[in-house]
């Protein structure tokens, strides 16, 4: 009877097989770590490109109603009679801009009846009608309209549309009794005598509105490199109006910026084409000359058309493999104060000196643009 003979795997035979096996595994172990690194890439780009979307939701909506009732500007106690612009920037080449919006809340209006006390008294009593849907310690702006000016045009008399004219004044509530608003005189929204809106007070028949002021910025002092990291996006209740710390209670509503770029259109009505785009009467200003808010607003000057901003994000945390290699370039050829994007050019990565642009992350940024329906244009 014949056997049959049975034999196995020789040991070469096992070792080759486990070469095989292992490098097997270790290719699928390394496209699993390429396809984990770009998922978490994803990832952290996708939150990324969120922030910024809620981000420029909430400009826009702010800088959308810019003007509304106060497009000639308004004037608050701490300057008296010198008007304040409804939107106001500060510009940087080296850094982020700071931009700010002002205008009337429709949701909350009523009527000027009558001034109850002198207005050089500590506590002015206006009486309104009707007292709903403001309360204490609400900011008001008293708003007075003239629709008969047409001077913005010179010669336009009958062909171009008059323009909406207002005289607003801007005071804060301390309580409320009926009908009766009790506006404060003290600082720093009042002041003795309250000379933004003249020494009788508002004018009967004026409308009165909450008022809106809303300063967005990057945190410019961080204090130590974790916290310049964070690339805070703060905001301001006051539009950073007094510039100090305590009054415009800035605060963090968003993180993960490194820039906020402005540019702004005005329509100045004369020849000369500053940012060579072949229209001299509507001008993009994208540097310091874009809005200078020491100015006080004449019939004469320039109106804001629209305006351009760009935000720029980056990941919360380092990035291995795909990173960025410079921030974005924020300019347009061939003149950086004068272009529809900003006048922020490029900074290589990484930044050895600067905390908020240090590490491997991925920037990502957004234009949009804005026009301005509320600042009086009539034409």
């Amino acid at each position: 009877m014949n056997v049959r003979r049975q034999r196995g795997f020789t040991l070469i035979e096992l070792m080759i097989a486990l070469v095989v096996s292992s490098l097997l595994v270790g290719l699928i172990l390394a496209i699993f770590s390429r396809m984990s690194l770009a998922y978490r890439g994803q990832q952290q780009i996708a939150g990324v490109q969120q922030v910024l979307a809620a981000a420029r939701a909430t400009i826009e909506s702010d800088a959308k109603q810019t003007g509304f009732a106060v497009a000639q500007g308004f004037k608050i106690a701490r300057t008296g009679l010198n008007v304040q612009w409804p939107l106001q920037i500060k510009d940087s080449s080296t850094g982020p801009d700071q931009v700010a919006f002002f205008y009337a809340d429709s949701s909350a209006q009523a009527v000027v009846g009558s001034v109850l006390a002198p207005w050089s008294s500590t506590a002015t009593v206006v009486t309104v009608d009707p007292p709903t849907g403001f309360a204490a310690n609400d900011l008001v702006v008293f708003s007075k309209v003239d629709t008969t000016i047409n001077s913005k045009f010179p010669g336009q008399a009958g062909i171009a549309a008059n323009i909406a004219t207002y005289d607003a004044c801007v005071g804060k509530i301390a309580t409320i009794s009926g009908s009766n608003l009790v506006i404060l005189t003290t600082p720093p929204w009042g002041i003795a005598g309250s000379p933004q809106c003249g020494p009788n007070g508002p004018a009967a028949g004026a409308a009165i509105y909450k008022f809106v002021a809303r300063g967005y910025r990057i945190d410019p002092n961080p204090g130590t490199s974790a916290r310049a990291a964070q690339g805070a996006l703060q905001q301001s209740p006051t539009g950073g109006l007094f510039n100090s710390a305590a009054q415009d209670e800035w605060t963090d509503v968003a993180y993960g910026f490194t820039d906020i770029q402005t540019a702004l259109q005005v329509y100045d009505g004369d020849a000369i084409d500053t940012d060579l785009d072949g229209d001299p009467a509507r001008e993009w200003y994208s540097g310091a000359t874009q809005n200078d808010t020491s100015v006080p607003i004449t019939a004469a000057s320039p109106t804001p058309l629209q305006m351009s901003i760009s935000l720029v994000a980056r990941t919360d945390r380092d990035v291995e493999g795909v990173t960025t290699d410079k921030t974005p370039d924020l300019t347009a050829a061939p003149n950086l104060d004068n272009n529809p994007v900003g006048n922020r050019v490029s900074v290589a990565l990484p930044s050895a000196t600067n905390d908020a642009l240090k590490g491997s992350r991925i920037y990502r940024y957004l234009t949009f643009k804005v026009d301005f329906r509320n600042m009086g244009i009539g034409y």
